[in-house]
Formats: structure tokens, C-alpha cells, sequence
């Protein structure tokens, strides 16, 4: 793997956490900043070819 794709996965993960605490913390507004944010990353990476993990469903 490359930084590029290191650096997507890492933020992936990060963003996924982070809505799980906000889901956690019942911050709805959060939760879907996080979500866009999210959405956003899969999109890049699906962009230039770098596998995710599916989706999560909430």
C-alpha cells in the first residue's frame, strides 16, 4: 500500500469512530457531519480504486 491509500483508510476509520461516538452521545447533528464526511472519503476512494470496508449500518 502507499501513503495515499494508508492515509484514506486512516481517515475512514477515523471518520467511522467518530460517528459511532457521536451516535453514542446521542449528537444527531454529529452524527451526520460525520456521515458526510464519511461518504465523502468512500467516494475518494472509490475514486482512485482503494477497497473500504462496507458500510456500516447504524
Amino acid at each position: 500500500m502507499n501513503e495515499f491509500e494508508d492515509s484514506l483508510l486512516l481517515r475512514v476509520g477515523q471518520a467511522e469512530q467518530a460517528v459511532r461516538q457521536a451516535v453514542e452521545q446521542q449528537d444527531e447533528y454529529a452524527a451526520d457531519v460525520h456521515r458526510a464526511d464519511l461518504a465523502n472519503l468512500r467516494r475518494l476512494a472509490a475514486e482512485h480504486g482503494v477497497p473500504v470496508d462496507a458500510p456500516e449500518e447504524d
